[in-house]
């Protein structure tokens, strides 16, 4: 019964005959430009810019010292769910940095480079996923104090 629903349609109507081809500038893309659209939208999401959008928090906040002065911070602190937006970058930033310190540290591994570009890219993908991870406790100590100690 169904089966006769859905080729109802294509009884009744006929389909062009179309000669359509394919551009020629149209071209299947690499593999390296796949990869940078990979990261940057990996970097825009882990950003927060689907939140960004829809809460539409400030770039940075402001709090007042002592003496009632205002100063901007960049972390919203107690609030594990809220960010500003340069806090989301910042945080994307990292986690962006320690994924491509891996993907140094693979690129290491290929029978091509030479021994000292090899020591390099190790030395380059060990210290961006360290740092990278370090800082990423940096800025949880500061979002939430007194969480990590």
């Amino acid at each position: 019964m169904m089966e006769l629903i859905y080729s109802l349609p294509y009884n009744l109507l006929e389909c062009p005959h179309l000669r359509l081809q394919k551009p020629s500038w149209l071209r299947m893309p690499s593999a390296m430009f796949m990869f940078a659209v990979t990261i940057v939208i990996y970097f825009l999401f882990t950003a927060g810019i689907i939140y960004d959008v829809i809460v539409e928090p400030p770039s940075v906040g402001q709090t007042t010292d002592a003496s009632g002065h205002s100063k901007p911070v960049a972390f919203m602190p107690y609030r594990i769910n809220g960010q500003y937006i340069m806090e989301g970058l910042a945080a994307s930033f990292l986690f962006s940095m320690g994924g491509m310190g891996f993907v140094i540290l693979d690129k290491s591994n290929s029978a091509s480079v030479n021994k000292l570009s090899r020591l390099l890219f190790i030395f380059l993908g060990f210290s961006s996923i360290l740092i990278s991870f370090f800082l990423s406790r940096v800025f949880i100590g500061m979002k939430l104090p007194g969480y990590m100690s």
